[in-house]
């Protein structure tokens, strides 16, 4: 069926962050926007250890105890010597496999952030300290121009064909042919598929047993204020539903600390849409198709109002590899005791994570511990390459993540994709008009799910979204299908699988590649989009043969040049984007993410004068426009 409505909505990029570095010596890059509190990693700290689990022998256990012990007494000695017992209001909160998120209960001013950080990250005892942010979701980018003729569907689930000689909607050069891969496989509901996103909302393309019993893992709620991220009356619970993401100046002026710096914005069904992209239901006679018809999905809330925060992304990675998180925390300041309730185990452990959030940083330690122990446990995450035309965001840029690029239907870079060496793979996420070459370019977003409420869950809408949030998904649901047919495939198998049967990405004699010179509507490389364009019938196919026992050879691709009278228009405007090269936003194409250059809190507190210069984007605050909402 067609669309019920057309669903136009100013969506902003809001890609934030902070890099931490893990060295000799522990350093904390320059934070922005409110922040609460730090998550410190001490060297050799014992492991958090469920209350009921698995029994230890007698000499383990001593063991252990001597572990905490000896744990306690390296707190005590942490918090003395960088005077803690002096400041009130602090406490300790269980993250990660042993890792404590150091809280106040207030936002620290940016002296207490420096102050607090350089004296943490001197100690001998710490291996890293992060500061604890809010990464806000990769909104998706929604085009503003009315239905064109030939986009009325889901183009983005079609073959790969087109040329030249045909008209603009009719170029699908850039798909991943999901409609030829499905003589393959649908996909099956033996692997899970983790979506960390918003939530979920209620709508009739979802309807049915493939959502699983997912979790709430926004924890920031304030009961006595009655306000916080997590914008459903509690902080983590075991309800995925998406209660609105909505901003409004109301909230800003009740409580500038926490949202002072957000965007005032109706609600996205960022979660909903995500969902959607990967499997809303075909074949039964209304709405649209996901692209894995057969996969569990199991939905994992992780962002609030303004995005979501570091700990909170960490620990639903976690528990949607069914590790131990903690649910709720006390008061207190005993790193060993201040978990009092733990979150029910995820029965159903996802093979696949897929993440559209990002902030634009340099991966950093908690995010990074946290996807090494996914990686060792055999699951795969995908991320989505950010929106900023600029340096790919985290957790896209860090190790052991199969970073996503976004492409135009017809195969060029997106004109708001970032790009760089992070990444490992591209395919289609809808092209806005945004950038000069818009309005001849654009290709009007993929059809999928969404919801018609400002603020609170409405009614479940069809409409069209682009963005690298929806690329990420795209690739997710492929990996699924790849493990229905090899469920024995770990995370490198199914990276070196997509990768191994990526078509080559398109060339032409008009477009120039992308950089910082040429950061909008570009030609991908190896270096600057991943290995490829996602082709979902090889990737079957690779995955098919493995299964067998069989040596994949990719097919002979044909050099696919594009020059059509579109593009040879837009050409003469001049580039799609100006140049970054040189400014504060440190838009390259190396995958560095952006961030402080690996300075430490000391060597960064000296020279805010110099931010310009040096490219320290964290330290700059853009005004909400029409172009950016603030970075948090």
């Amino acid at each position: 069926m067609g669309m019920n409505t057309w669903q136009l909505r100013t969506a902003w990029l809001c890609i934030s962050g902070m890099a931490g570095t893990l060295g000799t010596t522990a350093a904390v890059a320059a934070p922005q926007g409110p922040v609460h509190g730090f998550i410190v990693q001490l060297r050799e700290a014992p492991v958090h250890r469920q209350p009921g689990a698995s029994a230890l022998s007698a000499a383990a256990q001593a063991q252990r105890q001597r572990a905490l012990v000896l744990d306690q007494q390296r707190w005590q000695q942490l918090t003395q010597g960088v005077g803690l017992n002096r400041a009130p209001g602090w406490r300790l909160q269980a993250v990660g496999a042993s890792a404590q998120r150091l809280t106040w209960s207030h936002a620290l001013t940016l002296q207490e952030q420096r102050i607090w950080g350089a004296r943490l990250a001197a100690r001998a005892e710490v291996a890293w300290v992060v500061p604890d942010t809010v990464e806000p979701s990769l909104q998706q980018v929604t085009p503003d121009d009315p239905l064109f003729a030939g986009t009325g569907g889901q183009w983005w689930l079609q073959p790969v064909s087109g040329s030249d000689q045909l008209p603009l909607d009719s170029r699908l050069r850039g798909v991943p042919g999901l409609q030829t891969a499905w003589s393959r496989s649908t996909g099956d509901a033996a692997p899970v598929l983790a979506v960390l996103d918003t939530g979920i909302t209620p709508h009739p393309d979802l309807a049915g047993s493939r959502l699983l019993p997912g979790f709430d893992m926004v924890a920031d709620w304030d009961g006595s204020a009655g306000r916080g991220y997590a914008n459903d009356g509690d902080g983590r619970d075991a309800d995925p539903s998406d209660p609105g993401d909505w901003v409004s100046s109301s909230d800003q002026t009740a409580d500038a600390g926490r949202y002072g710096d957000c965007a005032v914005q109706s609600s996205s069904w960022h979660g909903t849409t995500v969902t959607g992209i990967i499997a809303a239901t075909a074949g039964n006679g209304e709405g649209v198709a996901g692209a894995n018809w057969g996969v569990r999905i199991l939905p994992v809330r992780v962002a609030g109002k303004c995005g979501a925060s570091v700990s909170d992304i960490v620990d639903g990675m976690r528990w949607a590899a069914g590790l131990a998180v903690c649910q709720t925390w006390s008061n207190s300041q005993d790193p060993n005791g201040s978990c009092t309730r733990w979150a029910p185990t995820n029965p159903n452990p996802a093979r696949v994570v897929n993440i559209s959030f990002g902030g634009a940083a340099s991966c950093n330690a908690a995010y990074q511990s946290a996807i090494d122990e996914l990686w060792a446990k055999g699951i795969l995450v995908v991320a989505a390459g950010g929106n900023d035309h600029g340096a790919p965001s985290r957790p896209a840029n860090c190790n052991h993540v199969l970073g996503v690029a976004a492409l135009n239907r017809d195969g060029f870079k997106a004109n708001y994709s970032n790009f760089g060496s992070a990444l490992g793979l591209a395919t289609v996420g809808g092209d806005d008009t945004g950038g000069r070459w818009g309005s001849l370019l654009a290709d009007g977003g993929l059809l999928t799910l969404g919801n018609d409420g400002e603020t609170g869950a409405g009614q479940g809408v069809y409409n069209r979204h682009a963005g690298t949030s929806f690329a990420a998904p795209v690739v997710s649901a492929v990996a699924a299908q790849m493990l229905s047919l090899a469920p024995h495939l770990g995370p490198a198998d199914l990276v070196r699988g997509l990768q191994a049967s990526a078509r080559p990405h398109v060339q032409s004699a008009l477009m120039a590649a992308c950089s910082s010179d040429n950061p909008g509507r570009c030609l991908c490389t190896t270096g600057t989009c991943g290995a490829g364009i996602l082709d979902a019938d090889q990737a079957l196919r690779w995955a098919q043969l493995t299964a067998a026992g069989q040596t994949y050879q990719a097919p002979s691709w044909p050099q696919v040049m594009i020059d059509n009278s579109e593009l040879r228009a837009a050409v003469a405007l001049g580039p799609d984007r100006e140049s970054t090269a040189g400014n504060s936003g440190g838009s390259t194409a190396t995958g560095s993410g952006g961030g402080g250059g690996g300075l430490g809190w000391p060597e960064l507190a000296g020279m805010l004068v110099l931010a310009t210069g040096l490219g320290l984007r964290e330290w700059r605050r853009r005004p909400a426009s029409a172009a950016h909402r603030p970075r948090r």
